[in-house]
């Protein structure tokens, strides 16, 4: 059955953060938000980058992220603009490492005082921080952890004593996007996370078991509560996982709906397919449904953005944002690396029962290093959207990856 595809109009796109000699990407790891009356803040990460080699482009802690700032931006102006004099730095990976663990590692004593923060307050933030400051693995190299900063005041200051969240039994490592957590009537707070065992250093660099080291061993999507405020964040139940062994199911986000339903989208890489794929759970998050893909093959509206001389490598879906609008609308903006590559999305009218055709948002990429979309609608109805994107600007490696921004408005 054909789908129809969204209609787009007024659309926009801006540069919130661009240098040539800075490497600006994956703000989807990081929080956004509309506090309204013009006020939004977005987060990236933000490093030096000489453009000379790959490894000044390579991705992971072991990359670029290793000397990275996590950099909060705030627009007065709806998006329009974003001052750097109102830039917030809130955690620094490019510190010494041993610098690094002692502030991190502040978190595992308890007598230190924390900050009181309210988490179901519209004004809190929360970042959940992956740095590679963990005990040595077997290949010399630290492992990942993962701490959670919070914020009381809409990101103007940050609490100096982190949260360390840990992985349950039979898994070594966890991670938290920037997604905002979802919030229940009893001021709680819930959010979605990785689980896997990327912790073995040079076993999984090299590959595990003959597969390819894009296959994170046993993957696995999870949710984490907290009922103080963040002081702790506890592992409540598995979401799915990929029975092949092959696959990796990441990139995942929550939404709850009105009738109090929890829905996780997600990225399926691998395993019994690529897709992007959503479900749902009725008790609170503690069961969830089968996974489902919302995607369709045969109606693809990219075919007429291609353009000469294009590589052909690459993938169809990366970094999937859900994000629910006050009509109910529920839009998916997600990163398309294999040519043309840019920024799509899709689109829901009842509650994710079903979906619309795929909608191109732009498809002007220099290269297939581009995505992690983050995204709110702003006070007027229309959706702000933030993400890493390369133009050909005479920077080697396909172009300076800075974040870009795009209006819009669903019709």
């Amino acid at each position: 059955m054909n789908r129809s595809e969204p209609v787009l109009a007024d659309v926009q796109h801006i540069k919130l953060c661009y240098s040539q000699d800075r490497m600006c990407a994956h703000p989807r790891q990081c929080p956004i938000r509309n506090f309204g009356n013009g006020e939004l803040i977005a987060v990236h990460h933000h490093a030096p980058s000489a453009y000379r080699t790959r490894d000044d482009v390579q991705h992971g802690q072991f990359g670029y992220k290793g000397r990275a700032k996590i950099l909060l931006q705030r627009s007065f102006d709806h998006g329009q603009t974003w001052p750097r004099e109102h830039d917030v730095v809130i955690w620094d990976d490019s510190l010494p490492l041993e610098e690094k663990r002692a502030l991190l590692w502040q978190a595992d004593d308890p007598d230190l005082p924390r900050d009181e923060i309210d988490l179901a307050s519209s004004d809190a933030l929360v970042y959940f921080a992956r740095p590679a400051t963990g005990p040595e693995g077997v290949d010399g190299r630290p492992t990942l952890e993962c701490f959670a900063f919070r914020s009381g005041d809409r990101g103007r200051t940050w609490g100096t004593v982190p949260t360390r969240v840990l992985p349950p039994s039979g898994f070594n490592y966890v991670h938290v996007d920037g997604y905002t957590p979802v919030q229940f009537a009893d001021r709680t707070q819930m959010v979605a996370a990785t689980l896997d065992n990327r912790n073995v250093g040079e076993i999984w660099n090299a590959g595990v078991a003959n597969r390819p080291n894009t296959v994170v061993p046993d993957s696995t999507v999870a949710v984490y509560g907290t009922d103080n405020n963040g002081l702790s964040w506890s592992f409540l139940a598995e979401v799915t996982t990929d029975l092949t062994g092959y696959g990796t199911p990441v990139y995942e986000n929550l939404l709850r709906l009105p009738s109090g339903r929890l829905q996780c989208y997600m990225l399926s890489i691998g395993g019994q397919r690529n897709a992007i794929l959503m479900n749902y759970s009725d008790d609170g998050g503690y069961s969830w449904s089968d996974v489902e893909p919302l995607v369709i093959w045969g109606q693809s509206p990219w075919l007429a953005h291609r353009r000469p001389g294009q590589r052909w490598g690459g993938v169809h879906y990366r970094s999937p944002w859900p994000l629910r609008l006050r009509d109910g609308r529920i839009v998916v903006l997600f990163a398309r690396r294999k040519s043309p590559s840019g920024i799509g999305l899709i689109v829901s009218q009842d509650d994710g029962a079903t979906w619309s055709a795929e909608a191109v948002l732009r498809a002007d990429a220099s290269t297939r290093d581009l995505g992690y979309p983050h995204a709110v609608q702003l006070d007027d109805g229309r959706i702000f959207t933030s993400y890493y994107f390369t133009e050909d600007d005479g920077n080697n490696l396909g172009g300076t990856r800075h974040i870009a921004g795009s209006f819009f408005r669903l019709e």
